[in-house]
């Protein structure tokens, strides 16, 4: 059963699940909309092949795998962009090269300046460079992902526009330093599932409760907060008819 079960369903805006997911390990998230990000471009070709009413499937190239960092074909993404209107997971990483991923990820940014489109950005150990390349490469779809840059980042990241997808094995001081109205849930699943009290995707309650007491409200008005803060971002990037339709009419009741 819904934490709320006559409000809005979980929302998890990263969260990893294999593209040959059952039915019914899909009823087993309780309805939560997942948008689920992909590693490599292999993994993302069997995903955009799927059609689910509560799942966004991404493509990705995550710049901790040196496959998919091998693999990537600026002109097979670009087509993949006709197919979803997530890109996640791409970014940069402290481990590998960050030439390569730079090359990468700038090539990524190229293909999604003026495409309706929402991006999931990993910045583990290379905030500052992440930071440099949006600069540069802006876009108003951008979602930063488990980010843990410094004030002086966050603060630039604010300016640029960009929402923050956050968990809850993230601490409270960093929680409570980003503005409510940018904040989107996530689970990552699988990563941290001690930490972040996820068991699946979707499991957004323990942080829902952590926020609410952090802003003196409710779960349940923080579970709304996020579905307006989608909707607001889907709308300025003209991703919210791209949607599936169960998911835009959450977002428009919000």
């Amino acid at each position: 059963m819904s934490l709320f079960p006559n409000e809005l369903p979980a929302l998890d805006c990263h969260a990893h699940i294999a593209p040959d997911v059952t039915d019914s390990q899909i009823s087993a998230l309780n309805g939560a909309v997942v948008f689920s990000v992909s590693r490599t471009p292999a993994e993302t070709d069997h995903a955009l092949r799927r059609r689910d009413p509560t799942l966004v499937w991404g493509t990705g190239v995550h710049p901790a795998v040196p496959a998919a960092l091998k693999d990537f074909s600026p002109h097979q993404f670009r087509t993949t962009l006709q197919r979803t209107c997530f890109i996640g997971e791409v970014g940069l990483d402290r481990r590998g090269s960050l030439e390569l991923q730079r090359s990468v990820l700038t090539q990524i940014f190229a293909a999604a300046r003026d495409e309706p489109v929402l991006l999931s950005l990993h910045s583990s150990g290379r905030t500052a460079a992440l930071m440099d390349l949006l600069t540069s490469h802006p876009h108003p779809g951008i979602i930063l992902h488990w980010f843990l840059g410094t004030p002086e980042e966050r603060l630039h990241a604010i300016s640029l526009g960009a929402y923050f997808s956050v968990n809850a094995a993230m601490p409270d001081e960093t929680l409570a330093a980003f503005p409510l109205q940018r904040l989107l849930p996530e689970t990552d699943f699988p990563a941290s599932r001690r930490a972040t009290g996820a068991a699946r995707p979707g499991v957004v309650a323990p942080l829902e409760q952590r926020l609410a007491v952090l802003h003196g409200t409710t779960p349940q008005m923080i579970r709304r907060r996020f579905w307006q803060n989608l909707r607001e971002l889907t709308t300025r990037t003209q991703v919210l008819d791209r949607l599936p339709e169960p998911i835009a009419d959450w977002a428009l009741e919000a």
